[in-house]
């Protein structure tokens, strides 16, 4: 069966420049699934607080598209009937790659339930929304969930070693093939293994409930004595990013230890926005205010999140980012150098404002 995709000049993603993009990057739009049982009002709550921010466009049960967009009206941008089972949406769907030079594509990983400690239904979802959004798709020689990397934007990458050595997902896997993989699929000149999840985390996938970049150089942890966070915090202290700089270390407070798969290096950035997993508990508004202070030109609101996160799903499993089509100076090669010399006009500005225009319509 044809996977649809357009003709590559390289057998992976990287051989055509592509590489994972830091979660605060650009973004043409928000992905979201929208949910039937009892948890809609937690991620309806969510769902117009990105919206404050950039696109959101959902994704339905069948048949549900038209109530969704009769819910939300103009704060979402599109509702499409892919009927995801899980609302772990950005562990079953792709992960969006760019080249820095306007192009985009994405990685199609291998899904199986999550080393079949749930439901598999969703392994085509993924696919279906490539399809659907006419995003270039390349498919993975790798069982993993996209909650489980997280990547600097300039080839470090943090991963999740529970997720990617799984008996269950990828039986025999060794170190060396599984860098190889993060290096072709996704960018990465170095990969940081994250031996262990998050005591709460069943499915063994989402890193970002330990630790995420928020910038190079930069990343955020969980102060805490337990077992868990104190090894990730001293692994990543003694840590290298790509580029052969240590890592620096922003110890957020522990979030209450009744409220299920909780954390606030769960924050997730938006276009000049900054959504922080609420809890219910004092040690919410620290998280908020040391977070501000490093992303000084975001608006940092929190969001109730204790609901979520006791059925297991987490600001940054939830949601979807779909990176804009973004150039960068030391990427992009459709101008010649003496154009991004000139300080007028904006040539860098203007050119994303027409990709940015682009991505509107297609």
């Amino acid at each position: 069966m044809s996977d649809g995709v357009p003709p590559s000049s390289g057998a992976v993603p990287s051989a055509d420049a592509f590489y994972l993009p830091a979660d605060s990057c650009r973004q043409a739009r928000l992905w979201m699934p929208w949910p039937s049982g009892p948890l809609r009002e937690a991620v309806a709550t969510v769902v117009r607080a990105a919206a404050a921010f950039e696109p959101v466009a959902l994704l339905t049960a069948a048949g549900d598209d038209a109530r969704a967009r009769r819910t939300f009206g103009s704060d979402i941008v599109d509702a499409l009937p892919l009927a995801p089972r899980s609302l772990r949406l950005r562990d079953i769907g792709p992960s969006f790659l760019v080249d820095g030079k306007g192009g985009s594509a994405a990685v199609d990983w291998r899904f199986d339930g999550w080393g079949k400690r749930g439901d598999s239904g969703d392994a085509g979802l993924a696919h279906a929304l490539l399809g659907a959004a006419e995003v270039r798709r390349f498919r993975a020689p790798l069982t993993l969930e996209g909650s489980a990397i997280a990547a600097d934007g300039r080839g470090t990458v943090l991963a999740l070693a529970a997720a990617a050595f799984d008996p269950a997902r990828n039986p025999g896997l060794a170190p060396l093939d599984a860098f190889a993989i993060l290096k072709g699929w996704v960018g990465a000149a170095r990969v940081i293994w994250i031996a262990a999840a998050h005591p709460a985390d069943t499915l063994l996938s989402d890193l970002r409930a330990l630790a995420s970049f928020i910038a190079p150089g930069l990343v955020a942890v969980t102060d805490s004595g337990a077992p868990t966070f104190a090894a990730v915090a001293d692994q990543l202290t003694r840590s290298r990013d790509g580029r052969g700089r240590p890592l620096e270390l922003l110890r957020l407070p522990a979030p209450p230890e009744d409220a299920g798969l909780a954390s606030y290096s769960n924050f997730l950035p938006l276009n000049g926005g900054l959504l922080v997993p609420a809890f219910d508990a004092a040690s919410d508004a620290r998280a908020a205010d040391m977070l501000a202070e490093h992303f000084p030109e975001r608006s940092v609101q929190l969001v109730p999140a204790r609901e979520l996160a006791l059925a297991g799903v987490t600001l940054t499993s939830l949601a979807l980012p779909h990176p804009a089509r973004l150039l960068e100076r030391d990427r992009a090669t459709v101008l010649p150098r003496s154009a991004w010399s000139q300080p007028t006009p904006d040539v860098e500005g203007l050119l994303q404002h027409y990709i940015d225009l682009a991505e509107r319509e297609r």
